[in-house]
């Protein structure tokens, strides 16, 4: 059994750190940043309804753009291999066109400002796609063995959990201190460099050379999307983690608003919301991957969306009705939403592991190696799911309010979220049953082998 050396999956992991800075930024920022609440004296440029159309018709827009980049990466024969041109490209304009999203027009018409946002959001989540699809793949071509899988799913989340503290723990004090302009220069670069550090990180050591000298997949477009969908382990799993990642998206979307109009803090104090709840994360992640060793990495992350779905309803009083003698409700509200942490850590550690399974049974029993076809679907999903938490929680805004004096939309987020937890625990244990990957799926080759 030829184990990934420590720091090969280390520098794999580094390249999360840019993908979730600037994922995590935007969804959590974004609406706010358009449709600020009465209570925090920002300029208004789009209605909320209007941000959350913009994002429902843009999944349906690219809907297809994950899966089919996924497949020309997989089909691509160059001499550097299949993946490294995608980030090559991919990364600058991954960067470019986040800062663009928090340079909008002004002073001009608002169906102007709607277009333009729309036109830039997509070309993002495009070169979200072209760097994000064939990065996942590489998970499943440079780790060879379930250990190995979990230890590189454990590292990308780690330092996507770092990822994490920069758009939410950092990002908040960017703001106060350079607006929403400069934060967004501040994570494009970081992003930038994260990326590129692990492209040539791994290019100079060797490690790529492996993933290059597979063969290209012959396999046409539509059997790639085909073989997918009718790949029931992999339904379960898209399933469930959409449920799952619509929860988490709402509260991050939830978090601006909730610190601005029910504790009447600034962009800044939001830090001290959701720090806690990356905190915890961090201290979730030797804990799963500790529990998945010995319960397997299906039953650890359904009974964490068991576990946080049913802590979401509880968060609902929690988090609006001081309830703890002594305590300040400021405080008990951090502790509250901290604590939900601890079980939103599976979101990030299993799902991609468990697709790394998926590319080796749909290998052995289909002959074609389609890793960046299947989290190219995943990537989709994860942007699906962002896309609908916008809309959900415009819904939920537009209908029952998000500020001034009507604000029970921002406490049905809360049990809303739960639900979907606990959707995506029941989708799980229901319907998929592929089984643990305990050894090699294959050799891995020396250098010299080539």
């Amino acid at each position: 059994m030829n184990r990934l050396p420590l720091a090969d999956r280390v520098l794999y992991g580094l390249g999360s750190l840019g993908n979730a800075a600037l994922f995590w930024f935007l969804g959590t920022w974004i609406q706010y940043f358009y449709s600020p609440p009465e209570q925090s004296g920002l300029p208004a440029l789009l209605p909320l309804w209007a941000i959350g159309l913009a994002f429902g018709v843009g999944r349906i827009v690219e809907a297809f753009d994950d899966p089919l980049i996924g497949w020309w990466s997989d089909r691509t024969r160059h001499r550097w291999g299949r993946r490294i041109p995608f980030l090559l490209v991919g990364t600058p304009l991954l960067s470019l066109s986040f800062w663009l999203l928090w340079n909008p027009p002004y002073g001009v018409s608002p169906l102007l400002t709607a277009l333009t946002f729309f036109v830039v959001l997509e070309l993002f989540y495009f070169a979200n796609t072209i760097v994000g699809a064939p990065y996942e793949a590489l998970q499943a071509e440079i780790a060879l063995t379930s250990d190995d899988r979990v230890s590189c799913g454990v590292w990308k989340v780690l330092f996507g959990t770092l990822g994490l503290v920069v758009a939410l723990v950092v990002g908040p004090q960017l703001i106060e201190r350079l607006g929403f302009s400069g934060a967004g220069a501040a994570l494009a670069t970081i992003a930038l460099v994260a990326l590129y550090a692990m492209l040539f990180g791994l290019w100079r050591r060797g490690t790529l050379g492996h993933a290059s000298r597979l063969e290209a997949a012959s396999v046409t477009f539509g059997a790639s999307v085909r073989a997918s969908l009718r790949h029931r382990p992999f339904l379960a799993l898209a399933a469930s983690y959409l449920f799952f990642s619509i929860g988490y998206s709402v509260l991050n979307q939830l978090m601006p608003y909730y610190v601005s109009v029910v504790h009447h803090g600034s962009e800044g104090d939001v830090t001290f919301f959701l720090g806690g709840l990356v905190a915890a994360v961090l201290l979730a992640l030797p804990l799963s991957s500790r529990a998945a060793s010995g319960f397997g990495k299906r039953a650890v992350y359904a009974a964490s969306m068991l576990a946080v779905g049913v802590y979401l309803f509880a968060l609902s009083v929690l988090a609006f009705t001081p309830l703890l003698p002594g305590i300040a409700f400021d405080l008990q509200s951090k502790i509250a939403i901290a604590l939900s942490g601890f079980g939103f850590a599976a979101l990030f550690v299993f799902p991609g592991a468990m697709i790394g399974d998926i590319v080796d049974d749909d290998a052995r029993r289909n002959g074609q190696q389609r890793a960046a076809a299947y989290y190219g679907m995943f990537k989709t999903i994860e942007k699906l799911a962002q896309g609908l938490a916008v809309f959900v929680f415009a819904i939920l805004g537009t209908l029952f309010g998000y500020g001034g004096e009507r604000t029970l939309g921002l406490q049905l987020a809360f049990p809303v979220a739960g639900l979907l937890a606990l959707a995506g625990c029941v989708t799980i244990l229901a319907a998929y049953k592929l089984p643990e990957q305990r050894s090699p799926v294959t050799s891995r080759p020396s250098l010299g082998d080539a």
